[in-house]
């Protein structure tokens, strides 16, 4: 009792942060241009510098490579499982599929792992979201462009992935920790305080986030069943896969420890990608609400099921 007492506690700051956001948003203490800029702040300076101490602590094993194919296809699979469920359930809405493949690590996932196993362990997570990060460059959100009439670019697609900063921290990180320069920055003063700088910095991911993520948490109490339908069999495939990857893959092939476990049940329990409704054209409006809907009915979902998974597998 004193154990899940003690794991639940972990977890309540990062519900109640993201209470307070919902506050705010509702209250209109903060304005939404606000929000935008604070996920600029976390997108660009935050979070990048949480990955880069992450893997700059970490020595990076090429056996992981097996991870992200792993998961690249998978995400694959779902987006299919998608397009089946579109046509079972006879939805007119052409951007169903989309909720079904991808998770939104970056905007929730860091936050809620780091909060109960620390920074230290978040390279875990990160590797496990390699494989989705790259699906969500070049698979998905070329599959929403052709869905709006759009031509997908690869070269365009390859060089916001190569920009983007998530990435580039974590190459960065990698090579800093490969290399050993990251022991000897810290082992002088002046250039530790640069680390300190990074360490400062991250410290600001998780509480931000979490308010971000209450600020957008909007439902259309009016048309919730089919979003919660979409949002349950999605929940309930993705924790089946994550049961046998972590079974065949994680334990047996790469013998991992637990918190790899842990880690891509955390990922695989997330909801879709908060970059879907943004791809979408203007004039979606039924469409985009049951997308929306869908992403916050599956926050809530996920919040609730990482309570569960923390608790049982301690």
């Amino acid at each position: 009792m004193t154990d899940t007492i003690a794991v639940v506690s972990k977890v309540l700051p990062v519900i109640f942060l993201i209470v307070l956001g919902n506050i705010l948003q509702r209250s209109g203490f903060l304005k939404q241009s606000t929000i935008d800029e604070l996920k600029k702040v976390i997108v660009n300076i935050s979070l990048p510098a949480l990955l880069f101490m992450a893997f700059a602590e970490t020595d990076f094993e090429f056996r992981y490579l097996l991870i992200f194919l792993s998961v690249f296809l998978i995400c694959g699979i779902m987006l299919l499982f998608g397009v089946a469920f579109k046509s079972l359930t006879r939805a007119d809405n052409r951007y169903v599929p989309s909720v079904f493949s991808g998770f939104e690590t970056g905007m929730m996932g860091y936050s809620i792992f780091v909060a109960v196993y620390g920074a230290a362990n978040m390279y875990k997570l990160a590797i496990i979201d390699l494989g989705q990060v790259t699906f969500v460059f070049f698979v998905l959100v070329s599959y929403l462009q052709r869905l709006n009439g759009e031509s997908a670019n690869v070269k365009q697609l390859a060089l916001s992935f190569i920009k983007s900063p998530v990435i580039l921290s974590i190459i960065s990180g990698i090579l800093v920790g490969s290399l050993g320069v990251f022991g000897v920055v810290k082992a002088f003063p002046l250039s530790n305080s640069v680390v300190e700088m990074f360490k400062l910095l991250s410290n600001l991911t998780v509480p931000v986030i979490c308010i971000v993520i209450g600020y957008e948490l909007r439902l259309d109490l009016q048309n919730l069943g089919k979003p919660l339908l979409a949002a349950l069999i999605r929940l309930t495939a993705l924790m089946a896969i994550a049961f046998f990857m972590n079974t065949l893959l994680i334990g047996k092939v790469l013998h991992l420890d637990n918190t790899f476990k842990i880690a891509l049940y955390t990922m695989f329990l997330l909801p879709p990608p908060f970059v879907i409704p943004i791809f979408m054209k203007d004039g979606e409006g039924n469409n985009k609400q049951f997308i929306l809907n869908t992403i916050s009915i599956s926050i809530i979902l996920s919040l609730a099921a990482f309570l569960i998974l923390i608790i049982v597998t301690r």
